[in-house]
């Protein structure tokens, strides 16, 4: 779960400086990030969808009484999240109908409101709801979630979006990502999915190696 956090919070940590560089009327730069951001959104919202079938409800059956006001708070964040993603879905689209400054600056304020939200929503997850799935799912239950995102997934996008989340992880964690998919695929991809994100790095931040997501934080 950490390794996916971490990614997400480079990629929407970057965004509102993304957005805010892109010239009035370049239609073609707009589309790029527009792009971009709809893809993390996309990772986001399968993430999520996963949590809600399947670990609050297996958390609010096996866990203590006291654990479920905890549970259902994560449960709303989640809405107050995607109401926000739902906001930013159609500020992305006016802005990509005219490159205009005016909806550029709504799309980056709305991410300026996304941030602190999901930091707090991320943070409460690593801190108080991560022991409990450490706990209480099994590892073939969080395996069916890995499983169940990938799901949502476009094919042509996975190694991509396993890139994405690979980039700044420690070892241990990669491995265990990488340990999510068939055992005939992990060498390939283990050296795919890194030129896939520097390659998809480049065109969106003109960089192969754009800043961590720790040093967005300090």
């Amino acid at each position: 779960m950490v390794l996916v956090h971490t990614g997400f919070r480079r990629e929407f940590g970057l965004m509102p400086q993304l957005v805010r560089g892109v010239f009035d009327g370049d239609r073609a730069r707009a589309g790029s990030v527009a792009d971009h951001i709809e893809l993390i959104d996309m990772v986001l919202e399968a993430h999520h969808t996963a949590e809600d079938r399947l670990i609050w409800p297996r958390l609010l059956e096996r866990c203590p009484e006291e654990i479920r006001p905890l549970v259902h708070g994560m449960e709303s964040q989640h809405e107050r999240i995607h109401e926000l993603l739902d906001d930013l879905s159609k500020g992305i689209a006016a802005w990509r109908a005219d490159a205009g400054g005016k909806n550029r600056a709504a799309v980056a304020r709305t991410i300026d409101e996304l941030l602190p939200l999901l930091e707090e929503h991320l943070g409460m997850e690593e801190k108080y709801v991560l022991p409990l799935i450490e706990k209480h799912i099994a590892e073939s239950e969080w395996a069916e979630l890995a499983a169940d995102q990938g799901n949502h997934f476009p094919p042509e996008k996975r190694t991509l979006i396993l890139g994405i989340m690979m980039y700044e992880g420690a070892p241990a964690a990669v491995r265990r990502l990488l340990g999510n998919l068939p055992e005939e695929v992990r060498p390939i991809i283990a050296e795919a999915a890194p030129r896939a994100y520097g390659d998809y790095a480049e065109h969106v931040y003109g960089t192969r190696t754009p800043p961590f997501g720790s040093a967005l934080r300090r």
